[in-house]
């Protein structure tokens, strides 16, 4: 006798093959968009410190620090430092009013901690 058609048992094989299937192609997309999220927020990390250390440059904080609100910020934390530093020459002369201004952004729900450095001269 002829068969024509498929049995209960092999529709339910193909449903599990086919559910498992699916299954995996959800876990990839959901860790790809975590990924691209993670980078995004990254990137906006970085714009935002750049843009800090540039401010920071023209008006550094003359009093040690300065703390960004992170409500201000699209949540976030960041953290200017200005502080002398002595940096010598080949001679091993100290090079008078160097400073060092470090900028610091800090994203707690990611744990993104993102960190720029510049030298400054400036008597």
């Amino acid at each position: 006798m002829n068969r024509r058609g498929f049995t209960l048992f092999e529709v339910l094989i193909a449903l599990g093959v086919f559910s498992v299937a699916v299954t995996g192609l959800a876990i990839a997309l959901q860790s790809a968009v975590e990924a691209g999220l993670a980078a995004r927020e990254r990137m906006l990390a970085r714009v935002i410190i750049e843009s800090r250390l540039a401010a920071a440059m023209a008006d550094p904080p003359l009093d040690g620090k300065r703390e960004i609100d992170p409500s201000k910020n699209n949540g976030l934390e960041v953290l200017e430092e200005f502080e002398p530093v002595e940096i010598q020459n080949t001679n091993g002369q100290v090079l008078p009013g160097m400073w060092k201004l470090t900028v610091t952004a800090k994203l707690k729900r990611a744990e993104i901690n993102e960190r720029a450095e510049i030298l400054i001269f400036r008597q």
